[in-house]
């Protein structure tokens, strides 16, 4: 069974290409807002998260941190896909990797593979 890629951000267009590109290796899931994230991960076996922090509202940022360790599971490896190039504040609130837009799949697909060879 794939792994399964959880990606959070507020542009569709964006939502649709990475889901697409991902979906070729990865499970993809999808959400907008950080209720429908939160809600994802209290019943999905996430592997990791690709998050826009703008799509989180104003406080994107501390959801952010309290994603990446969710206290009733292993920590789940966070990777920003952002507009704002903020990568201190990022890896400071436990990202892994930080990619500012505009990403190719192609680059984001890197990412995740190198997050996984590290976890060997």
């Amino acid at each position: 069974m794939p792994r399964t890629i959880l990606i959070v951000d507020n542009d569709r267009p964006t939502l649709e290409l990475y889901q697409r590109e991902l979906g070729r290796e990865y499970r993809v899931l999808t959400c907008t807002d950080e209720l429908e994230a939160s809600a994802v991960l209290g019943v999905e076996d996430v592997s990791a998260v690709v998050v826009e922090p703008v799509a989180l509202g104003e406080d994107g940022w501390a959801h952010l941190a309290a994603m990446t360790h969710m206290p009733s599971q292993e920590p789940v490896p966070v990777l920003v896909c952002s507009t704002q190039d903020d990568r201190r504040r990022d890896f400071a609130l436990g990202a892994v990797a930080c990619l500012v837009k505009p990403v190719l799949p192609t680059t984001l697909l890197a990412a995740l593979r190198r997050l996984w060879r590290s976890q060997l």
